[in-house]
């Protein structure tokens, strides 16, 4: 991941946990906003990377990060 994207992918981070607190509050307009934006970034990082190797890295990025089962 080149710079530029690892900074897209930032403000992904930052855009999603801002639209789900904002939902939380019940600030539905200001989330809708924040959303648009979210959704802007991740269509500027899969164009970067090339939609296949983006959906490679969510898929490994859940994997590390999801719960262990038994």
């Amino acid at each position: 991941m080149t710079n530029k994207q690892s900074a897209i992918f930032s403000k992904m981070l930052d855009t999603n946990w801002t639209v789900k607190e904002l939902m939380e509050l019940g600030k539905w307009n200001e989330a809708r906003i924040v959303a648009k934006e979210h959704h802007d970034l991740v269509s500027k990082l899969k164009k970067s990377m090339g939609e296949s190797k983006y959906n490679e890295f969510i898929d490994n990025g859940r994997k590390m990060f999801s719960p262990k089962t038994v």
